[in-house]
């Protein structure tokens, strides 16, 4: 029997129809269920594995409690990372979510990623097929994450912190073995004990490059703090013949039993010997004696400013302050009347004090007479004292004891032009 054209006619198009409202409800379909090798691998590979691994990132003292490298390290924990992503908790990230994608060291993750490994959870953590796994990544060995450094500086020997110690403020000086000036392109500080609170590192010259007896900040590292890679042409100068001081702040609970032994270390990488570096200049801003917190007070604002006199491009930012801090923010007021929030962080945390950084080429140029200025906020309340274990009933001043407060807004920056003493080569 022949059909008409209009019937088959009809028949293809009641086919393309059908074919079409199928590839439609695919489309609008529940993602089923993600299995670790496929879908979840890849996530931690490129947000956890830095520190959820062997010899994870030590970020003074901030060391993972757990690899999340292979199925059966991640296994165990997926109800826990499905709750700690939603939650936001994990990756930890401070910046208020305006700026996501500004900063290059971001650690966020998007909504399908989220999804995907509370899905992978809640499906009972398959594994899926190994052969969809990517390539395992190659850490660095030796526990440095930059691989093995050019130069290490360590204590000469081990500093004792007693059993009656709760905080203390420690300055180890030590040579600096190099015989000529070298460009730092890459230091790492690696804490030598649980105690270590954070580290700061001064140079100390003892010839031309510094001056004699000129000191200046080389880095350091706190709570949840990244070691510090510097973009491409620019560097801190670590000078021939001086003296390198560990600036330390010990911290642990006082009593019987409770001393400890300390050998702190920094390694550095190094730019080739005659290479053109632009100089970085560390500093903080910061309101250090004109303020006290009051008792019982919620929401506490505490100001400073710095006024730039020169051009220069901003490299990062890092709030800094203690047990009672609750939000940071840096805004940019320029000379042609603009304004600019920098960086927001609306819900600063103590134990993850993070650096934002610039992409290489997105560094933040700031003209002449632009004023940067640093906001902070403190809570002294009686919750804050349960979660925190401080005292909300005394006054609160600028002081060393995590116990007191600060408000200093580090930065990291070189100048666009520089004179011919601050453009050094690495000889």
């Amino acid at each position: 029997m022949r059909l008409s054209r209009t019937i088959l006619s009809a028949m293809a198009l009641a086919a393309l129809m059908w074919v079409g409202g199928a590839a439609l409800a695919d489309d609008n379909a529940e993602p089923g269920p993600a299995t670790f090798y496929k879908d979840v691998l890849p996530i931690l590979q490129k947000n956890c594995q830095e520190c959820h691994r062997p010899s994870g990132l030590n970020m003074a003292g901030m060391i993972a409690p757990m690899a999340l490298t292979t199925y059966q390290e991640a296994r165990p924990w997926a109800k826990s990372i499905a709750r700690v992503v939603q939650e936001r908790v994990m990756p930890p990230w401070l910046a208020a979510p305006e700026f996501h994608g500004v900063f290059a060291n971001e650690r966020s993750l998007g909504e399908d990623e989220i999804a995907t490994l509370v899905r992978w959870a809640t499906a009972g953590a398959p594994a899926g097929n190994p052969a969809d796994a990517p390539p395992a990544i190659v850490w660095p060995s030796g526990g440095w994450s930059f691989g093995e450094p050019d130069l290490v500086i360590r204590f000469d020997k081990p500093f004792v912190v007693a059993d009656d110690v709760q905080d203390l403020y420690a300055n180890i000086t030590v040579d600096i073995p190099t015989t000529e000036d070298r460009f730092i392109r890459a230091l790492e500080f690696r804490p030598g004990s649980q105690v270590v609170h954070h580290i700061i590192g001064h140079a100390i010259g003892s010839g031309e490059s510094f001056g004699r007896g000129d000191r200046g900040m080389i880095g350091g590292i706190a709570p949840g703090n990244d070691p510090d890679t510097y973009p491409d042409g620019y560097g801190i100068l670590l000078p021939a013949g001086g003296k390198f001081t560990f600036a330390m702040h010990y911290h642990k609970e006082k009593g019987p039993g409770t001393a400890a032994e300390d050998v702190s270390e920094v390694g550095f990488k190094f730019y080739e010997p005659g290479t053109k570096v632009k100089l970085i200049h560390i500093e903080s801003i910061g309101n250090r004696f004109g303020w006290e917190i009051p008792p019982m007070h919620p929401y506490w604002e505490v100001g400073s400013a710095k006024i730039f006199d020169r051009d220069v491009i901003l490299l990062n930012m890092m709030p800094h302050m203690h047990l009672r801090g609750r939000a940071a923010k840096y805004e940019a007021f320029y000379p042609d009347g603009r304004s600019e929030v920098l960086l927001w962080v609306p819900n600063y945390d103590f134990n993850w004090q993070l650096t934002y950084e610039y992409p290489a080429d997105q560094l933040r140029r700031i003209p002449a007479g632009t004023r940067l200025e640093n906001t902070m906020w403190f809570e002294n309340t009686p919750e804050r004292g349960e979660l925190a274990g401080i005292d909300p009933t005394r006054p609160i001043r600028f002081g060393g004891p995590t116990t007191d407060e600060m408000d200093l807004g580090w930065i990291a920056y070189a100048y666009t032009e520089e004179t011919p003493a601050e453009g050094v080569a690495s000889r």
